[in-house]
């Protein structure tokens, strides 16, 4: 796009208001429009101050008048303080951050003479500088970060100046960075930068605090052992001057804290400063999701909607989980699914706890690699249910209805409460249930009422089929396919009632115990997102309490079972 050609007439208006400018001060000299690189329109020109003459060239943006134009230093030299390095952009009063699309270039060429009048006239005030600097922009180009957390950092200063002891040290590599935190001090281990559990290095350092007015060393060997030396630390200055071997330093004094490292590389020694980060821990989650923590969950199913969930419960502070799952991921699954390229081959459970511990780092994750409802061992099934019987909430996220029956089983036996859902062929939507004891039907029956009310409406309901569960026949000859971001809608419904059963399990924040969610303008839904509530009709416990009879009963058997076990002691006195 070449913004001058399709927009001719404010291009005119550029030129215009520059040379009407030209016309009406005299410190603008040598006005020479021309195309630059990139058919580039731009301004050569020279402002004259106090006998010198500044030669500058205005360049204006691709996606002008929409972001501004650059204005640099013809002769790449360092003009400001208030610019880009050398030959780099100045940093004047109409920027990214703050542009219209009413500011001219003739604006910006007024600007950049108030920018050199000012820093040139000694007399006057200091020009105030309105360059915020992010975070982030900080330590671009900076691939050695140390984390600090408050706490840690309240230890150090609380040092004696002087003292050194020795700290633990955590070091990971990722996204070509290397970032390192401290993860102990004096046997204390709370205060980590990021969860323990995850790929992670960890080694011995030493934590020095600075005596008073005393400065950072400079980050090279002889600085590092200089500083070592006057503190009379001669061990440490001795390692600081070997040959090889790896060195954690961190130094706090009363304004500024450090970690200085060394390695090997090759034949060669490398000292160096990591770029500090100090991380505000603060906690980001509704209060209540601090039970969360203490809950256990079982999902079966860990395909694309199980995936996602897993991971969406592990964020919002889930720390046991029982996966259920005998499938395998491949390259094909990408697609859905909140695994990564380099889980293919691997069971899908077994790459879903890699994936929680990723999130998490120490998490309880409890995999069986079982197709609950399909061929397998009578001990086996028994076993996963057992699992699941154990756990705070059930969720089937697998669309089976063997499978299905199952979870119920275990659920109305334990009176635990059962979530499921299923994206419908073709992503049109979804369906996300939750039943709890006493407050809604037991979960066959559940199911059954919403099935009657899908099939109500008229029209087949599109429910997941077990070939091709993502997909549905259309009139014309390309299939409907769910993609990712209609599972993730479903898997994110499917969360927030797991998290609302696990920590509002009396008083629900949602009014019906089922919905049917609308994706595209098909079957009942006359548009996307459309949301259909599905009320459930009972709410009596799912299981009677024992009457005497049958607790009789029941003890009649295990006699006639176990006759040795009793020996006569289960009569009652006479």
């Amino acid at each position: 796009m070449i913004w001058w050609l399709e927009n001719p007439t404010r291009a005119r208006t550029e030129r215009q208001g520059v040379a009407n400018l030209a016309e009406r001060v005299a410190w603008l000299k040598g006005v020479r429009w021309h195309l630059s690189n990139g058919a580039a329109l731009a301004v050569d020109f020279e402002i004259e101050y106090d006998g010198d003459s500044v030669p500058l060239t205005m360049t204006y943006a691709e996606f002008h008048p929409n972001s501004p134009p650059i204005v640099l230093p013809r002769d790449g030299s360092r003009l400001s303080n208030h610019q880009y390095g050398a030959g780099g952009n100045l940093c004047l009063e109409y920027r990214a951050d703050n542009w219209e699309t009413s500011i001219t270039g003739a604006m910006m060429i007024e600007s950049a003479h108030r920018l050199i009048a000012g820093e040139r006239d000694v007399e006057g005030p200091e020009l105030p500088s309105a360059h915020a600097v992010s975070l982030g922009q900080s330590v671009r180009g900076s691939y050695f970060r140390f984390l600090l957390t408050r706490q840690m950092e309240e230890r150090l200063k609380a040092i004696a100046p002087g003292q050194s002891f020795e700290i633990g040290i955590a070091e990971k590599y990722y996204a070509d960075t290397f970032t390192v935190t401290i993860i102990e001090t004096d046997g204390v281990t709370d205060g980590r930068a990021w969860p323990a559990g995850i790929r992670e290095t960890t080694k011995r350092g030493q934590a020095i605090r600075l005596p008073e007015g005393t400065a950072m060393p400079a980050a090279t060997q002889a600085g590092i052992a200089d500083l070592l030396g006057a503190l009379g630390l001669g061990a440490l200055r001795e390692a600081a001057l070997a040959a090889s071997g790896e060195m954690d330093l961190v130094l706090a004094s009363a304004t500024e804290t450090a970690h200085f490292y060394a390695y090997d590389a090759g034949q060669k020694r490398v000292f160096g400063r990591s770029r500090l980060l100090k991380v505000a821990t603060s906690d980001r989650l509704p209060d209540d999701y601090s039970l969360l923590a203490g809950k256990s969950v079982g999902i079966v199913g860990c395909g694309s909607l199980g995936s996602k969930l897993a991971a969406m419960l592990a964020r919002a502070g889930v720390r046991m989980f029982t996966l259920v799952d005998d499938d395998v991921f491949f390259a094909e699954n990408l697609v859905r699914n909140e695994l990564g390229a380099a889980a293919a081959g691997v069971h899908k459970a077994d790459a879903v706890r890699s994936r929680l511990i990723e999130i998490a780092g120490t998490i309880d994750v409890t995999v069986r690699r079982v197709a609950l409802g399909g061929q397998e061992s009578a001990d086996s099934t028994d076993s996963v249910m057992s699992a699941l019987r154990a756990c705070d909430l059930i969720i089937d996220a697998t669309a089976d209805a063997h499978c299905f029956n199952f979870c119920a089983a275990v659920a109305k036996e334990s009176l635990k409460p059962l979530v499921w859902g299923e994206v419908f062929a073709g992503g049109i939507g979804g369906l996300v249930a939750r039943v709890r004891s006493g407050h809604e039907p037991e979960p066959q029956a559940a199911r059954n009422q919403i099935n009657a009310w899908c099939n109500a409406h008229g029209v087949p309901a599109p429910l997941a089929g077990l070939a091709a569960p993502y997909e549905a026949a259309t009139g014309s000859a390309r299939p409907l396919v769910a993609d990712d971001a209609e599972v993730s809608i479903i898997a994110g419904h499917l969360a927030r009632l797991a998290t609302d059963v696990l920590t509002l399990p009396e008083d629900s924040a949602f009014t019906a115990p089922a919905y049917a969610i609308g994706l595209r303008k098909a079957w009942i839904f006359s548009q996307p997102f459309e949301t259909w509530p599905i009320e459930l009709a009972g709410s009596a416990p799912w299981k009677a309490e024992q009457d005497p009879a049958s607790v009789a009963d029941s003890l009649a058997l295990l006699r006639e079972l176990l006759p040795l076990a009793f020996d006569g002691h289960d009569q009652p006195s006479e």
